[in-house]
């Protein structure tokens, strides 16, 4: 596939849609949207809503509606200009009930924030028909390169999902960190928990987070460098689990612009930012229809 890598540019829009909970019945439209969606202050969603762009039931709210549980919600974002990301994957194995690919640094899996279009998902979907109801089935951040599961059914999505859900298949990724001091073998176990850090909440190491564990294995020490590649395999699933762990032993990723010693935030960059040195390298799991173990394997181009 044609690597590209697009600068800026206009997207069509995106329409946001939910449901409103019962604990939110009787609020404004205004009110449960300041609420909700700090992101846009109370000024900026008044202007949105009187421009017709939050519809409620089917029709343009007003700022005072009031709102009763199981209303349904959208908010109708104008086109914006999506940041520059590689537009292209490659494909590593694919079968009529599963796709897997290769992810490049820097393009987002799914749309949020800031991308709508520019997305692993979007690009897979518009690559083949029959790739046009495809989902993964786990997560990469945006800096992290490699492996992607997408189930092509609902039933393969289903039970590769439930795998997840019980933590069955075994993932592993390659990380070059700073620093030579790191024990040949470790096991990371600081808890994980979120704090705010500007418009959005960030995930780092905190004593009242969610337990997280992360084996950790030291490949190759580079002290001239003052460098080291190590191989990473969670067995939970919190947000940057590995970038936060690596940090917290005290050897953050090569580039990473965020997670600084101890696994907490050392600058305001958000975290799908910086070209840090983090591959899904390895992947395995029982395929969804033979009932068989399949692995795979990938390395990164700056091995």
């Amino acid at each position: 596939m044609t690597r590209t890598v697009t600068e800026a540019a206009l997207n069509e829009g995106w329409i946001y849609s939910h449901r409103v909970a019962a604990k939110d019945a009787g609020a404004s439209v205004l009110s449960y949207h300041a609420a909700r969606f700090p992101h846009s202050t109370s000024d900026e969603w008044r202007e949105s809503i009187t421009a017709g762009r939050v519809v409620l039931n089917g029709r343009p709210a007003a700022v005072d509606d009031r709102l009763r549980a199981d209303d349904e919600l959208e908010f109708h974002r104008p086109p914006w200009h999506e940041p520059a990301a590689p537009l292209y994957f490659d494909v590593v194995y694919e079968d009529k009930a599963l796709l897997v690919v290769s992810k490049p640094s820097g393009l987002q899996v799914l749309p949020a924030g800031r991308f709508s279009e520019r997305t692993l998902l979007q690009l897979v979907r518009k690559s083949d028909p029959a790739r046009a109801q495809s989902s993964p089935v786990h997560r990469l951040g945006r800096g992290t390169s490699g492996l992607m599961l997408f189930g092509h059914t609902p039933e393969a999505r289903s039970h590769l999902s439930r795998q997840f859900s019980a933590r069955t298949p075994c993932k592993s990724y390659l990380a070059l960190v700073t620093g030579t001091d790191l024990p040949s073998s470790a096991i990371a176990r600081h808890p994980i928990g979120p704090v705010p850090h500007g418009p959005l909440m960030l995930h780092v190491a905190r004593p009242d987070g969610k337990a997280s564990t992360t084996r950790v294995r030291v490949v190759k020490r580079d002290h001239a460098a003052a460098r080291s590649l190590v191989v990473a395999q969670p067995v939970t699933g919190r947000p940057d689990q590995i970038r936060i762990h690596l940090a917290a032993l005290g050897a953050p990723i090569v580039g990473d612009p965020l997670f600084g010693v101890g696994g907490v935030a050392m600058s305001d960059a958000m975290p799908g930012e910086g070209g840090y040195f983090l591959h899904a390298t390895g992947l395995r799991c029982v395929h969804p229809e033979t009932r068989r173990w399949i692995k795979f394997r990938l390395l990164p181009h700056w091995i």
